[in-house]
């Protein structure tokens, strides 16, 4: 009956180190992505879910966590026009349509008669004519430089997609082998930590083992001894 209690008492103390170690991997079912695979364990993933969600509803504050935060000061106050604008939008009036009458030519509408109306609509004209003259001016320009120019942008874009490639394989194998360190670094503490779990196991083993040995003796003595004592 001693060696049957030492070995319930071994298996237990087994079951409970089994159950620890379920426990920590749960808690941390990320911490060794590589040697961890109680997370595909069924219903593990949904447990995690629920301890993330349980801990994010635990913040404070929750979502406005710049309220405690004063309104910055722009001092923008004496601006007429921003004053205006916001006005505006307050009372939630439509912006007003661009002023598109100075692009257009045309006569006077009202004081044909009057000088001064015919010679603002001139400078209009000269106006327009001028804007024209410059479109046709860089359409030339376009005609005559914009292959060449367009070339030299596009050797620019290529020679910066090069760059691009070139710190985008960097950062990549820079990751692989971050990756490979990690993966290396988790298998070797997994193989450390599972000799020292047989280590551990080995020793409680045997102390069991000593411990049912001596129930044992003790057992046989205290049957020897009344013989003794009649000797």
């Amino acid at each position: 009956s001693a060696g049957c209690a030492v070995a319930a008492s071994f298996l237990a103390q087994v079951k409970l180190l089994s159950n620890y170690r379920v426990c920590v991997l749960h808690m941390a079912s990320s911490a060794l992505a590589y040697i961890d695979t109680q997370l595909d364990g069924e219903g593990v993933r949904e447990s995690v879910r629920r301890l993330i969600e349980q801990e994010m509803r635990s913040f404070r504050p929750a979502r406005d966590y710049v309220a405690h935060l004063p309104l910055p000061e722009l001092g923008l106050e004496g601006t007429h026009l921003l004053q205006s604008e916001l006005m505006r939008m307050s009372d939630g009036q439509p912006m007003a349509p661009l002023d598109m009458t100075h692009l257009a030519i045309d006569p006077p509408a009202q004081g044909r008669e009057n000088p001064s109306a015919w010679q603002q609509a001139i400078e209009n004209a000269k106006s327009q004519i001028e804007h024209q003259v410059n479109r046709a001016d860089n359409l030339a320009l376009l005609q005559q430089h914009g292959p060449d120019a367009w070339r030299t942008h596009m050797d620019e874009l290529k020679h910066s997609l090069l760059m691009i490639n070139t710190q985008l394989d960097a950062v990549k194998s820079d990751t692989d082998l971050i990756n490979r360190k990690r993966k290396y670094e988790q298998l070797e503490a997994a193989r450390k930590l599972r000799a020292l779990e047989n280590d551990w196991l080995e020793a409680v083993h045997k102390n069991h083992a000593i411990e049912a040995a001596i129930e044992r003796v003790r057992a046989e003595h205290e049957a020897l001894q009344p013989a003794l004592d009649q000797a």
